[in-house]
């Protein structure tokens, strides 16, 4: 009782401390009423009896020695992503608090409040950090309504939009956290307008306040003055028995009906943003919503305090995790990250398309995954410049699926770990038939590969997500429409999407439309990342009309003859260009020319010339000799495919010398021609002899040309458009890939998030 004494308090204050600093340890938690019945202070009484105390001895600041590095912009076991916040406002904290934020109680905080004492929240295992600072009182209502109205005024009169006239510090974001409150039930109260809302809300209230029911949460539709409200699921019996029974003779009238229904939904949770940033900034209220749809959230209920410091949304409680780590994402706590699953071949760079893939990804330094957002990776290839420098963009591989292995995990995989090949290993043909997720603790024995793929995207929180197909896999392309209709974006090369039955095109192309997201494909067609589909559509939509494509659309194919024309046998050039990687996985789709007539499909689809041709329409000269036609590799020689295709290829190596030796003699080169002419309505694929002047012959080596001739492009203009250059090799179609990834990447990260002002 002595250290309420005035006199107490006054000696206490006026201690010389420089000559001796007193230190007083002192029991929390306990307590007394003011009859002198003990009790306790419950939640955070230690908090608030050193808080008290702070206050009686007017101490300079208080420090709350925690296990945690400070206040955190979300509860990290729900949110890997969350970190520690510099400081906050008082406001803040007690928003955050009352929404769920177990770190201080807002009644800790009142006498700091009134005393205007700075709190310091710091890890006692981890004295080094400095915490979180939380200090200063948040603008008031008033003012901040004031400084709108002369912002918009100022605004109207320069001819701009109006920004919140409070300029947020660099890096920093208009919100300060991230929280939730589950276990909420909503009891709505259904009115058909005939009941004056007034009315509605006196009864409502009081029959609540009577029985003591806490509402956490108001949401009110006035137009037929219905109401939602939620309330902790352990007071939802008895606040529906409640409000029913005040409304009875309502609810049971036959006639000028004021209630239609009094209902209870449970398993509810609150997710609410707070943060004085928000306060008439335009932008924070359309972010938050907006990621929760991009994340399949449903919204059920919202709300907004009246000071602008907080935003609630109410959603199912299975949803709750997924919809705080989205927030927390799309209004910049954390970079925005975007979900990558790549689907291919495993092996390392070099030795398949997919790993390069994950080689350049690594390179980007942009890594998330467990104990690292974004990676620090050390090497030439974490200084590979990217258009992601300057974004708040992190890219996060969730899984990882080939023939052979298969990796997933929601925290992140970091796939240049050197652990990572242990377990993932190449194949012959990149095809992901009966393969199953191993060790991903929920796939059962024997369970579907793409089915289980597909789970993962459904239950993946980040609505930025981004498959990338570099296999050859009829299977994985027609799972392309559910993947799209999941809200996942495809990067592909895979030409059985896109050159294959015209099903699975359109099927992929309506959902992609249906959907509203992208399915990016250049390494799909004709040059295998040259920027040729993308070219040509950009042509389209500012007006131009395709007439005639024309080119060398096999570098494979290409390199082959031209090491032939150098003195090389025929099959001992097939096995180079393997040797080299230029060529399929299975050489053999190379010289019947399957692939180039995917290819070719593929640019037929796009411009439109022949839409509905299938496969089997278009004419194609295969390079496979007639008696391998019907010849299989022995899978258990210990040999590729390509060794074995080359050694049944020696015996015509005679044959095609003497036919490119007959091209010469003609005064041209042979060389594998693609033709598609819009206005004729024709497509062919086939050997012709080209004469050295002609822009066709100017390829060499694995290079590829494309010749478009269209109104713009044409004689009148000086001549048709040419693209050329080299077109094979994992490397190359890997890069044009990665081009299509970061230009989706910065699509979401610029387009996909609302701007706040």
């Amino acid at each position: 009782a002595s250290w309420w004494a005035a006199d107490a308090r006054t000696q206490l204050r006026e201690l010389d401390l420089a000559a001796a600093a007193p230190v007083v340890i002192v029991t929390g938690f306990v307590a007394a009423t003011a009859d002198g019945v003990p009790t306790t202070l419950k939640r955070s009484g230690s908090d608030y009896s050193a808080t008290i105390f702070a206050k009686l001895m007017s101490a300079s600041r208080i420090t709350m020695w925690k296990n945690v590095d400070g206040v955190y912009t979300a509860d990290p076991r729900r949110v890997p992503e969350a970190f520690p916040i510099d400081s906050l406002k008082y406001d803040e904290a007690i928003e955050l608090a009352y929404f769920g934020a177990q770190v201080l109680h807002p009644s800790a905080m009142t006498p700091c409040i009134e005393a205007d004492i700075p709190i310091y929240v710091r890890n006692i295992f981890n004295p080094a950090h400095p915490g979180t600072v939380i200090t200063g009182r948040a603008c008031s209502l008033e003012t901040s309504s004031l400084g709108w109205a002369g912002e918009v005024k100022t605004a109207r009169k320069q001819l701009r939009k109006a920004a919140c006239p409070v300029p947020l510090g660099d890096n920093s974001a208009p919100i300060k956290g991230v929280t939730s409150v589950d276990s909420v039930a909503i009891l709505n109260v259904q009115g058909t307008g005939l009941m004056p809302s007034v009315e509605m809300s006196s009864r409502l209230f009081s029959v609540l306040h009577r029985e003591r029911v806490a509402v956490l949460m108001i949401s009110q539709a006035s137009a037929d003055s219905s109401i939602c409200l939620g309330i902790q699921e352990s007071d939802a019996d008895r606040a529906l028995e409640a409000v029913r029974a005040e409304f009875f003779r309502e609810l049971d009238a036959t006639e000028n009906i004021k209630i239609s229904g009094i209902s209870i939904e449970e398993d509810k949770s609150i997710v609410a943003v707070i943060g004085e940033g928000m306060a008439f900034r335009p932008g924070t209220g359309a972010t938050f919503t907006k990621a929760m749809a991009t994340a399949g959230v449903n919204i059920r209920a919202i709300a907004q305090g009246s000071s602008e410091r907080q935003i609630s949304l109410m959603v199912e409680r299975e949803e709750c995790t997924k919809a705080l780590r989205a927030a927390h994402a799309a209004l910049a706590l954390s970079d925005t990250q975007v979900s990558i699953v790549v689907l291919g071949s495993l092996a390392e760079a070099g030795k398949s398309m997919a790993g390069e893939l994950l080689k350049l990804l690594a390179g980007t330094g942009r890594l998330a995954y467990r104990g690292s957002s974004p990676s620090a990776l050390t090497g030439a290839t974490a200084q590979l410049p990217t258009s992601l420098d300057g974004l708040a963009i992190d890219l996060k591989v969730t899984a990882l699926a080939s023939a052979s292995a298969s990796v997933l995990s929601n925290d992140g995989i970091d796939v240049a770990s050197p652990n990572l090949w242990a377990t993932a290993s190449s194949s012959v043909g990149e095809t992901l038939e009966g393969v199953t997720f191993a060790g991903c603790g929920y796939a059962e024995e024997g369970e579907d590969c793409l089915e289980m793929l597909t789970t993962h995207l459904l239950e993946d929180f980040n609505g930025n997500r981004i498959v990338i197909d570099a296999t050859e896999d009829a299977r994985v392309a027609e799972h392309y429409p559910r993947w799209l209709t999941l809200g996942a974006h495809i990067v592909s090369s895979n030409k059985l999407a896109t050159g294959g039955p015209l099903a699975t095109y359109r099927a992929a192309k309506n959902a992609r439309s249906d959907a509203n997201t992208q399915w990016l494909y250049e390494c799909s067609g004709p040059g295998s990342g040259l920027p040729v589909i993308s070219t040509l559509q950009d042509m389209q939509q500012t007006g131009d009309r395709i007439r005639r494509v024309e080119g060398v659309f096999s570098g494979t194919v290409n390199y082959v003859l031209e090491s032939v024309r150098g003195g090389a046998p025929f099959s001992e050039a097939v096995a180079a260009a393997v040797a080299a990687g230029y060529a399929e996985p299975d050489p053999r789709d190379d010289l019947s020319c399957l692939d180039t007539q995917r290819k070719m499909l593929t640019l037929c689809r796009e411009i439109g010339g022949m839409p509905d041709l299938e496969p089997e329409q278009l004419l194609v000269e295969s390079l496979l000799p007639a008696a391998l036609s019907g010849w299989e590799p022995d899978l258990a020689s210990g040999k590729s495919v390509g060794e074995q295709l080359a050694e049944q290829l020696r015996p015509h190596d005679g044959a095609w010398a003497e036919r490119v030796a007959a091209a010469e003699a003609e005064g041209g080169e042979l060389k594998l021609i693609g033709r598609l002419n819009v206005e004729a309505g024709t497509a062919q694929l086939q050997l012709e002899v080209v004469p050295p002047t002609d822009t066709l012959a100017r390829c060499e080596g694995m290079q590829n040309v494309i010749v478009v001739h269209s109104a713009r492009y044409g004689a009148a203009a000086g001549g048709p458009l040419v693209l050329m250059g080299p077109a094979a090799g994992h490397e190359l179609k890997a890069m044009g890939m990665f081009t299509d990834v970061l230009r989706l990447s910065r699509t979401l990260a610029e387009w996909n998030i609302p701007k706040i002002l």
